[in-house]
C-alpha cells in the first residue's frame, strides 16, 4: 500500500510540476522572442539613419552584423536599387512583399528550439534624402533558440530534481503516515490467529479500497464479533451459574425455616437470624446477576444502617482473631444513591481484609459522615498497612501485596471501586498515621436528600 500512496502521491505532483514548468517553459521562449524582435528593431532603425546621413558605412556595417548574428540585412533605396546586401536573397518572394510594403514588423509569436526558419523584419527609412526606402533584415533566431533550449534544460533537470525530492518526502511521510496501521494489522492477524475456533465471516460485503485496509476493517469486524460472541459466553455463564446456585441457596432456607421452630437459646437465636439475614443478601447477589434485575430502578439506602448491620455481622469474626471493631457514625442518617446490597459488598471486602490483613490486637473502626453533597464511609485499622509503592495499586485487579496472606484473590478491592464508580462515587485506599490502612468511599447524596445536616 505505501507504494502505492506513494505512486499516486508522485503522479499528482509530476501533473502539477510538469503544468507548472510547461507555464515557465512558453513565457521564457516568449520573453527571449520579445527580446530578440526588439534588438532587431533598434538595429534596422540603426540601419536606416546610416543609409540617410553616413551610406558609406552603411554596407561595412551590414556586412559586420551579418557575421556577428548571422541576421542578413537588405537595404533598398527610395527608387527600388538595393543600396547595400549582406546575405539577403533579394529575389525572393517574402522579401520582395517586404519591400513593397515598406514595412514588416511579425506578430509576436514565441520561438521553439525546433523552429529553424528565419524571421524577416522591415522598417522603413523615413528620413531625407532616402525617404521612402526600407531596411530588410532576416533575423537568424539560432542564437536565441540555443539560450531557450538551455533554459528549458535547466527548468526540466529542476523539475525532475523536485519531483525526486517530493517523491523522497512522500516515501518518508507515507511510511510514517502507514506506520501505526501496519501495526494494527499485525496485531489483528495475531489476535485472530489466537482466536479459539474459526474466524467469524464477516456481515456486510467486501468494501473496495486498497487490500491492506479492506483486510485490516474485516479482521477488526471478526475480532469485534468474536468479542461479541465471547461476551455473551461468558454473560451466559454468568446467568447460568447464578441460577444453579439458586437451587441448593433454596434447600438451605428450606432447611433453616425447619429449624426456626426448634427450641434455642437466646444466642443460638441471634446467630440463627444472623445466618439468615446473610442468606437472603446471598440470594439477592445471585438476582442482581439474572436478566433483568440490572434494569430495574436503583433506590438508595441509608449508609447508617447499612454499616451498622455489617459491623454487627462481622463483630463475631473480629474477636475471635482477637481484634477489635467499633462503629462510630457522625450522623444519624445519611442517605446515598447507592443500593444497599452495593455498600454491603464493599463494606464487606474492607472488613474482609482488616480481618486478614491487620492483625491481632488492632482497632478496626468504621464511620459514616456527610460532607456536603456526599456520604463518606471510612474503614481504618491499625494494623500493619501497606507500603507507599504498594498502596495505589490496591485497587488493581489480581494484585497481591508482599505481605498478603494466603488465600486472597487479589480481587476484593477492585471490586469495591469498580462498584463505587458504578454508582457515581470514588474509593481511594491511603495510609494511616502512625500506621495502619484508611479505605474510603464517598458516594453522592440520594436525590432529594440533598439537605446540609
Amino acid at each position: 500500500m505505501r507504494a502505492r500512496l506513494v505512486a499516486a502521491f508522485t503522479m499528482l505532483a509530476a501533473i502539477c510540476m510538469i503544468v507548472f514548468a510547461v507555464a515557465v517553459g512558453y513565457e521564457v521562449a516568449n520573453s527571449r522572442t520579445n527580446k530578440l524582435l526588439i534588438e532587431r528593431v533598434h538595429d534596422a532603425n540603426r540601419f536606416a539613419d546610416l543609409a540617410a546621413y553616413d551610406p558609406a558605412t552603411l554596407c561595412t556595417a551590414a556586412q559586420t552584423f551579418y557575421d556577428s548574428t548571422g541576421s542578413a540585412v537588405l537595404v533598398v533605396a527610395k527608387d527600388g536599387h538595393a543600396l547595400c546586401v549582406a546575405g539577403v536573397d533579394h529575389t525572393d518572394a517574402a522579401v520582395l512583399t517586404a519591400i513593397r510594403d515598406r514595412h514588416q514588423l511579425p506578430t509576436p509569436r514565441p520561438l521553439y528550439p525546433w523552429n529553424a526558419q528565419p524571421i524577416l523584419l522591415a522598417q522603413p527609412i523615413g528620413v531625407d534624402p532616402q525617404a521612402g526606402g526600407v531596411v530588410v533584415i532576416s533575423v537568424s533566431t539560432a542564437v536565441a533558440r540555443s539560450e531557450i533550449l538551455i533554459r528549458w534544460t535547466q527548468l526540466a533537470c529542476g523539475t525532475l530534481t523536485a519531483l525526486l525530492i517530493f517523491s523522497g518526502v512522500a516515501l518518508l511521510v507515507s511510511g510514517w503516515i502507514l506506520r501505526p496501521v501496519s501495526g494494527l494489522l499485525r496485531d489483528v492477524d495475531v489476535l485472530i490467529a489466537t482466536l479459539p475456533g474459526p474466524v467469524p465471516e464477516p456481515k456486510a460485503p467486501p468494501m473496495d479500497g486498497p487490500p491492506e485496509i479492506v483486510r485490516l476493517a474485516a479482521g477488526v469486524e471478526a475480532v469485534t464479533t468474536a468479542v461479541a460472541a465471547y461476551a455473551a459466553a461468558e454473560r451466559q455463564h454468568v446467568v447460568d451459574t447464578a441460577h444453579s446456585l439458586r437451587n441448593p441457596l433454596a434447600a438451605l432456607m428450606v432447611r433453616l425455616q425447619a429449624l426456626q421452630s426448634e427450641a434455642m437459646s437466646d444466642r443460638d437465636v441471634g446467630t440463627f437470624v444472623s445466618v439468615v439475614r446473610e442468606v437472603d443478601r446471598l440470594a439477592e447477589l445471585l438476582d442482581a446477576l439474572l436478566p433483568g434485575t440490572r434494569d430495574a430502578e436503583v433506590v438508595g439506602g441509608d449508609a447508617v444502617v447499612v454499616a451498622a448491620e455489617r459491623v454487627d455481622a462481622w463483630a463475631e469474626a473480629f474477636a475471635r482473631r482477637d481484634m477489635r471493631l467499633r462503629f462510630e457514625p457522625m450522623v444519624t442518617e445519611a442517605r446515598s444513591a447507592m443500593p444497599d446490597t452495593a455498600l454491603a459488598q464493599i463494606l464487606d471486602v474492607t472488613l474482609s481484609n482488616a480481618t486478614r490483613y491487620a492483625g491481632a490486637d488492632t482497632t478496626t473502626t468504621v464511620t459514616v459522615d456527610r460532607e456536603s453533597e456526599s456520604v463518606v464511609v471510612r474503614v481504618a485499622d491499625t494494623g500493619v498497612g501497606v507500603s507507599e509503592d504498594e498502596i495505589d495499586l490496591l485497587t488493581t485487579r489480581f494484585f497481591r501485596g508482599t505481605g498478603s496472606a494466603d488465600g486472597g484473590s487479589g480481587l476484593g478491592l477492585p471490586i469495591a471501586a469498580t462498584l463505587a464508580v458504578q454508582y457515581g462515587g470514588l474509593l481511594f485506599v491511603e495510609s494511616a498515621r502512625p500506621h495502619g490502612l484508611v479505605v474510603t468511599v464517598t458516594l453522592p447524596v440520594a436525590a432529594g436528600d440533598l439537605t446540609t445536616r
